[in-house]
Protein backbone atom coordinates (compact mmCIF):
# COMPACT_ATOMS: atom_id res chain seq x y z
CA UNK A 1 0.00 0.00 0.00
CA UNK A 2 1.21 3.46 -0.76
CA UNK A 3 1.53 5.84 2.10
CA UNK A 4 2.55 8.39 -0.26
CA UNK A 5 0.71 11.51 -0.38
CA UNK A 6 2.42 13.40 -2.64
CA UNK A 7 0.38 14.79 -6.44
CA UNK A 8 2.98 13.89 -8.53
CA UNK A 9 4.98 10.70 -8.66
CA UNK A 10 9.20 10.62 -7.55
CA UNK A 11 10.98 10.24 -10.43
CA UNK A 12 14.87 10.21 -10.05
CA UNK A 13 17.04 11.52 -12.74
CA UNK A 14 20.83 9.90 -12.68
CA UNK A 15 23.13 12.86 -14.39
CA UNK A 16 24.85 16.18 -14.04
CA UNK A 17 22.85 18.91 -12.69
CA UNK A 18 23.78 22.47 -12.05
CA UNK A 19 22.75 24.94 -9.78
CA UNK A 20 22.87 28.62 -10.03
CA UNK A 21 23.10 30.30 -6.55
CA UNK A 22 24.19 34.03 -6.03
CA UNK A 23 25.23 34.17 -9.73
CA UNK A 24 27.51 31.24 -9.19
CA UNK A 25 27.50 27.88 -11.64
CA UNK A 26 27.31 24.90 -8.84
CA UNK A 27 27.79 21.00 -9.64
CA UNK A 28 25.75 19.29 -7.33
CA UNK A 29 28.13 17.64 -5.31
CA UNK A 30 27.95 16.89 -1.21
CA UNK A 31 29.69 20.44 -0.51
CA UNK A 32 26.63 21.95 -2.46
CA UNK A 33 24.42 21.71 1.22
CA UNK A 34 26.97 23.54 2.65
CA UNK A 35 27.58 26.47 0.14
CA UNK A 36 23.77 26.30 -0.15
CA UNK A 37 23.16 26.78 3.54
CA UNK A 38 25.26 30.03 3.84
CA UNK A 39 22.42 31.34 1.90
CA UNK A 40 20.02 30.24 4.01
CA UNK A 41 16.80 33.14 5.38
CA UNK A 42 16.54 34.56 8.90
CA UNK A 43 13.84 31.50 8.86
CA UNK A 44 16.12 28.62 7.78
CA UNK A 45 14.66 28.85 4.45
CA UNK A 46 16.89 27.78 1.07
CA UNK A 47 16.46 29.95 -1.25
CA UNK A 48 15.55 29.94 -4.76
CA UNK A 49 17.39 29.02 -7.26
CA UNK A 50 18.07 28.40 -10.74
CA UNK A 51 18.36 24.47 -11.78
CA UNK A 52 19.66 22.86 -15.02
CA UNK A 53 19.07 19.57 -15.94
CA UNK A 54 18.48 16.47 -18.75
CA UNK A 55 15.99 14.28 -18.98
CA UNK A 56 16.49 11.29 -21.70
CA UNK A 57 13.88 11.03 -24.76
CA UNK A 58 13.54 8.17 -27.28
CA UNK A 59 13.75 10.71 -30.33
CA UNK A 60 16.00 12.90 -29.28
CA UNK A 61 19.35 12.58 -26.99
CA UNK A 62 18.53 15.09 -24.38
CA UNK A 63 16.18 17.54 -23.39
CA UNK A 64 17.80 20.28 -21.37
CA UNK A 65 15.43 21.87 -18.55
CA UNK A 66 16.00 24.88 -16.94
CA UNK A 67 13.80 26.32 -14.26
CA UNK A 68 13.77 28.19 -10.52
CA UNK A 69 13.49 25.79 -7.96
CA UNK A 70 13.51 26.06 -4.17
CA UNK A 71 14.13 23.05 -1.65
CA UNK A 72 11.14 21.53 -0.23
CA UNK A 73 13.01 18.71 1.63
CA UNK A 74 16.87 18.84 2.68
CA UNK A 75 17.87 15.24 4.53
CA UNK A 76 21.75 14.12 5.41
CA UNK A 77 21.97 10.68 4.03
CA UNK A 78 25.52 9.53 4.94
CA UNK A 79 28.41 11.71 5.46
CA UNK A 80 28.77 12.89 1.90
CA UNK A 81 25.20 12.15 0.38
CA UNK A 82 21.85 13.99 0.72
CA UNK A 83 18.55 13.98 -0.58
CA UNK A 84 16.99 17.13 -2.08
CA UNK A 85 13.55 17.70 -2.32
CA UNK A 86 12.29 20.46 -5.07
CA UNK A 87 9.87 22.61 -6.27
CA UNK A 88 9.32 23.79 -9.90
CA UNK A 89 8.88 27.83 -8.53
CA UNK A 90 8.78 28.51 -12.62
CA UNK A 91 8.55 26.26 -15.68
CA UNK A 92 8.33 27.17 -19.31
CA UNK A 93 4.94 25.28 -21.22
CA UNK A 94 7.71 24.07 -23.11
CA UNK A 95 9.84 22.40 -20.62
CA UNK A 96 6.66 21.52 -18.25
CA UNK A 97 6.13 19.25 -21.50
CA UNK A 98 9.39 17.63 -21.43
CA UNK A 99 8.93 16.96 -17.72
CA UNK A 100 5.41 15.43 -18.12
CA UNK A 101 6.68 13.33 -21.15
CA UNK A 102 9.59 11.61 -19.14
CA UNK A 103 7.17 11.20 -15.83
CA UNK A 104 4.93 9.90 -18.30
CA UNK A 105 6.81 7.76 -20.56
CA UNK A 106 10.28 7.65 -18.80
Amino acid sequence: MNNERRKYPRVEIDGEVNIQIAGVIRKCRHQLIEQMAKFKSDAGLFPDFELEFSVPNSKEKEKTIKSTCNVSDCRRLSQDMYHLGLNFVTLSASDEKKVTEYISHG
